[in-house]
Parts: structure tokens; C-alpha cells; sequence
């Protein structure tokens, strides 16, 4: 009886030390408690419900575990090493699979219970109600991105290399806000705030020009694509 006691008690420890200690769990959880809370407003179904509960829980997990290797790779190999990064790389992938996993579930499950207010009139402005263009065009930006930049093997994922998902992701957005505003005035607006992304992820340093261009492309013809396909 004492060893299962005692199994429970090493069990809380190590959910109570990943929530004080890791800011990352601590973000998953107050993000949790908010996509709960709307849930249970919106009177989900019992197995809506359950769907969200697995996704929330599955990304906890991968968090304490991605801890847990981080943890271990450090005790076993404290000093720099290929090997050391790529455990921690994968284990961090996990959780970010996870999580991604968690916003399509929670995305696809709340949007059709969301009243048809303000909010509900909002979204469907920006997205259209069979295929949610914008949604997957942005989703299909930063896929190419991914897969470009593993190809080319160039700066990480997140800054630098070819190309510049920075630049991709802001002209994609400012694509399909010409689609669906088709207002001369406010894409001139959006327009300008696209530039002035392009020009500051030259201006730090992170992309060349080059870069910076072809990210413009993909943004545009991605979602261009997306949108005459399903227009």
C-alpha cells in the first residue's frame, strides 16, 4: 500500500514541478482552462467535449514528457553535441504536433456553436462558410515554408533561410483580405503594413532580398490558388 501511495506522490510531484518550473506548461494550461471554460458556455456535446479533453490532454503530456528528455539529455550530456540537440529538437516537435493537433480540434469542434452574433458575423466576413479559405490557405503558406526550408537547409525555421515564412505568411493574409474586403482602401492599408514586414526582416539582417521575395510569392500565389480553386 505505502509504494502505491508513494507512486501517487512521485506522479503529483512531477506535474506540480513542470507547472512551476516550465513556462511552456504553464501557457498550455491557462489556454486549456480558457478553451474549457467556452466550451462548457457553449453546451458542447458529450463527445465534443471529450474530444477537446483528449487534445488538451495529449499536448500536457507531450509537454511533461518533452521536459522529462530535455531533462535527461542534460544529465547524460551536458556539454554541446548533434546528438543532445536532435533528442531535444524531437521532443519539442512533439509537443508542437500536439498542440497544432489541439488548435485544429478545438477550431473544427467550437466554430459551429459560436452564436450568430457579432463574433460569428466577424469570422464569416474573413472566411467562407463551406471551406474556410483564409484558414487553409495560411495553413497551406506555412506548410510550403516548412518543407522549402527543410529542403534548402538554411537558417531555422523561425528566422532566416530560404524562404522567409515571415514575409510569406503576411502576404498571404494580405491576399485574401483582397479577396474577400475587395476594397481598394483597406488593402492599400493592409498592403502597407505587408511591406513594412518585408522590409524589417531585410533591415534585421534575417532574409535577403531574395529570400524576402520569394516569400512574397509563395504568400500570394498559395493563397491566390486557394481561393480560385474553391472561389
Amino acid at each position: 500500500m505505502k509504494h502505491f501511495v508513494d507512486s501517487f506522490n512521485y506522479a503529483i510531484t512531477g506535474v506540480v514541478h513542470g507547472l512551476k518550473t516550465q513556462r511552456n506548461m504553464q501557457v498550455h494550461l491557462l489556454a486549456a482552462a480558457v478553451v474549457l471554460f467556452i466550451s462548457f458556455n457553449l453546451k458542447l456535446e458529450r463527445i465534443e467535449l471529450l474530444s477537446i479533453a483528449f487534445a488538451i490532454t495529449l499536448v500536457l503530456i507531450a509537454e511533461m514528457l518533452n521536459t522529462s528528455i530535455e531533462n535527461m539529455v542534460n544529465m547524460i550530456s551536458p556539454e554541446v553535441s548533434s546528438g543532445a540537440k536532435t533528442a531535444k529538437d524531437i521532443g519539442a516537435g512533439a509537443v508542437l504536433i500536439a498542440a497544432i493537433n489541439a488548435i485544429i480540434v478545438g477550431y473544427t469542434v467550437i466554430y459551429n456553436h459560436i452564436p450568430k452574433d457579432i463574433v460569428r458575423t466577424t469570422v464569416e466576413k474573413t472566411m467562407t462558410s463551406s471551406s474556410h479559405l483564409s484558414f487553409s490557405s495560411l495553413l497551406l503558406v506555412i506548410i510550403v515554408v516548412v518543407v522549402l526550408k527543410a529542403y534548402t537547409k538554411k537558417g531555422t525555421y523561425l528566422y532566416g533561410g530560404m524562404p522567409s515564412g515571415h514575409t510569406a505568411v503576411a502576404f498571404s493574409i494580405w491576399t485574401a483580405i483582397a479577396f474577400i474586403s475587395q476594397s481598394l482602401v483597406v488593402t492599400s492599408l493592409v498592403l502597407i503594413l505587408t511591406l513594412i514586414v518585408a522590409i524589417e526582416r531585410i533591415r534585421v539582417g534575417a532574409h535577403t532580398f531574395l529570400e524576402v521575395f520569394f516569400g512574397a510569392a509563395i504568400g500570394i500565389l498559395t493563397t491566390v490558388i486557394i481561393f480560385q480553386w474553391k472561389g
